[in-house]
């Protein structure tokens, strides 16, 4: 083999290589385009069942007050409480004191 031969199926390997990328990526891009889709379609129907619920409500109880609440999820307490006592004490019916000083 000479040179133009060794050159030029190195040539045609690194464009079927290219080639192999390109497809790779169509079918990769096919596949998301998919899957966005379908969640595009599933988002849409869970917000018209939400909204159907809404109206179904307000049909058959016209005087009942729907929240627009959405639970969002749990948290935690941001605060917390802090109790102390001084001469803790405390006096029974009978003149005797419980838990003096304390």
């Amino acid at each position: 083999m000479n040179s133009d031969t060794t050159n030029n199926m190195s040539v045609i390997v690194i464009l079927l290589a290219v080639l192999v990328m390109i497809l790779g990526i169509y079918i990769k891009d096919r596949r998301w385009r998919r899957l966005q889709t379908r969640l595009a379609k599933v988002t849409g129907l869970m917000n018209e069942s939400h909204a159907f619920s809404l109206n179904l409500v307000r049909h058959f109880m016209p005087s009942f007050k729907v929240e627009k609440y959405q639970f969002r999820g749990m948290q935690a307490k941001t605060g917390g409480a802090n109790i102390e006592f001084d001469d803790l004490s405390l006096e029974l019916p009978s003149g005797k004191r419980v838990l003096e000083g304390v």
